[in-house]
């Protein structure tokens, strides 16, 4: 049996096609709230396909047809999930119960004494700030735990020398697509109530 020759372009079509279905299946998963999220990479993966596909010579009349479809249905697509997202933030519509569950999933309050003397929630805190930076595209750098165990006993004593207090609440959290890392002094009184 012979194989089927295929053209590289009618590949690239394919694949685009293929990442446009990808998209709109996100979008509605975004808006139904079971990501927080909106699929930014997705999205820019179709976009580039496009501008590149639109670069080819020598596409035959019967691609350029079927591209200009792909592209007329991606922008009416792309129009339709703009007016959603302004219609989501004007509305002040809170976020759904699985889009809350998941924001929170991604977030964790550790309390602290001493840094030195809690290695395992020092470890907890890190691991979740390490994986809250890869969930926002961020730059994990060069972060050890060492490092970090050094960063976190000297937040932990100059708020504690500070606002004379004996344990720090360190939150790691998502806020607006960035990591949002925050220490805060526990209040003597609030400490008993919550034991």
């Amino acid at each position: 049996m012979e194989a089927k020759s295929t053209n590289p372009i009618d590949d690239q079509l394919d694949r685009l096609e293929q990442e446009m279905r990808r998209l709109k299946v996100e979008y509605d998963i975004y808006f139904n709230g079971g990501v927080v999220r909106p699929p930014y990479d997705t999205k820019g993966r179709v976009e580039t396909a496009i501008k590149r596909i639109y670069d080819v010579r020598g596409m035959s009349f019967s691609q350029r047809f079927r591209y200009n479809g792909l592209v007329a249905r991606y922008n009416v697509m792309r129009e339709l999930w703009r007016r959603q997202s302004q219609e989501r933030e004007e509305s002040g519509r809170p976020p759904t119960v699985e889009a809350h569950s998941a924001l929170h999933a991604l977030s964790a309050k550790v309390r602290c004494r001493d840094p030195k003397q809690e290695p395992e929630k020092v470890s907890e805190l890190y691991d979740h700030l390490i994986a809250a930076k890869r969930e926002c595209g961020e730059r994990v750098g060069n972060l050890s735990l060492e490092m970090f165990t050094k960063f976190l006993t000297s937040r932990a004593d100059k708020l504690k020398h500070d606002l004379a207090s004996e344990t720090v609440d360190f939150v790691v959290g998502i806020e607006n697509g960035s990591v949002k890392f925050t220490a805060r002094a526990v209040d003597k009184k609030r400490t008993v109530e919550e034991k």
